[in-house]
């Protein structure tokens, strides 16, 4: 399966944009801590016979295992997800309250990146 993977660049523009459409300023992050946590999926996928939602549930859990920002890591989580999803054509189905409650019971251990997965494969 040949993916679109989620470049730095774009996904640091589609943060800050995000941030400032809330009124927020987007705060220090850290280059390498942001490397690993888009390297993380790919590294998934190489280990695993991996489809797009198991691939975009790695994003979001690179960004939540990694902590690359000093603030709003779980918006950055859904918008990695979000963003290489976009990029390959598809589009989750979920209104922001359903995701936003996925990040939250990611971010604090109910949901592990197996049950993420599935519950992208389900809002496809």
């Amino acid at each position: 399966m040949s993916l679109h993977v989620v470049e730095p660049a774009a996904f640091l523009l589609l943060h800050r944009d995000s941030l400032l459409d809330d009124g927020l300023e987007c705060g220090p992050w850290d280059e390498r801590l942001l490397t690993a946590a888009l390297d993380y999926p790919l590294k998934e996928a190489r280990l695993s016979i991996a489809d797009v939602a198991a691939v975009a549930a790695a994003y979001a859990i690179g960004m939540l295992r990694y902590r690359p920002f000093a603030s709003g890591n779980q918006r950055a989580a859904f918008l990695a997800l979000g963003l290489f999803l976009y990029s390959n054509a598809w589009h989750l189905e979920a209104s922001q309250d359903e995701a936003t409650a996925a990040m939250r019971r990611v971010a604090c251990g109910e949901m592990d990146e197996d049950d993420l997965a599935n519950w992208v494969r389900r809002h496809l």
